[in-house]
């Protein structure tokens, strides 16, 4: 199935489990053999997988892209392809950055994640395995589906450009439709703007 748009909150309450990283070797490639140097201060990624899971029950949370202003058709999720979005964050909520998979039943869904690999980075840094969590559950439709998400707090004051790149090796089937091999790619261009006078500037984490 094609990207996951944003679901209600109400869905992550649904089945959710934690896939532990055997199940999915390889998925989330880091580039651990060069280091890159992070410019400016960095908002705060949360790496126990039970408190990300406590804040997504909770629902006090809010998905990346639901903050953007652009909106993108079922035919342009389902094609390789950059889809570029613009966002502002005003760090009230917590914000889920992710990469959803859905598809009919949890065979077919083993069966294509052996041919998508996913990547998370912002300004250009991949994020480490610890502050990426994949999280399965059943849709109200009945889909089985896979997240790749960091839950993100703390944002400083400033620009920053986060990306999630889905590369198909082979044209895969969701069970509902077929999909070309190639790259999907997803550019959020965010902006936090800087607290009102008087206001708390959030910790930089």
């Amino acid at each position: 199935m094609r990207a996951r748009m944003p679901l209600p909150k109400f869905v992550i309450l649904i089945s959710m489990l934690v896939m532990t990283a055997c199940l999915l070797p390889g998925m989330i490639p880091l580039d651990q053999g060069q280091e890159q140097e992070t410019q400016g201060a960095m908002p705060v990624m949360e790496e126990d997988t039970a408190t990300v899971l406590q804040i997504l029950q909770s629902g006090e949370w809010i998905f990346l892209q639901a903050l953007a202003e652009e909106e993108y058709t079922d035919e342009d999720y389902a094609r390789p392809g950059t889809l570029t979005y613009t966002v502002s964050v005003t760090d009230d909520l917590p914000v889920y950055f992710v990469y959803g998979w859905c598809t009919v039943d949890e065979e077919i869904l083993r069966q294509n994640l052996e041919h998508i690999r996913v990547s998370l980075s912002i300004n250009g840094e991949p994020l480490e395995e610890e502050v990426i969590h994949n999280l399965s559950y059943t849709s109200p439709s009945s889909l089985a589906c896979l997240d790749f998400g960091a839950l993100i707090t703390d944002w400083p004051a400033g620009e920053y450009r986060l990306e999630a790149v889905v590369t198909f090796d082979e044209q895969i089937n969701d069970g509902l439709a077929d999909f070309s091999a190639g790259d999907y790619v997803f550019v959020y261009n965010v902006t936090v703007a800087e607290p009102a006078d008087g206001a708390e500037p959030p910790p930089s984490g």
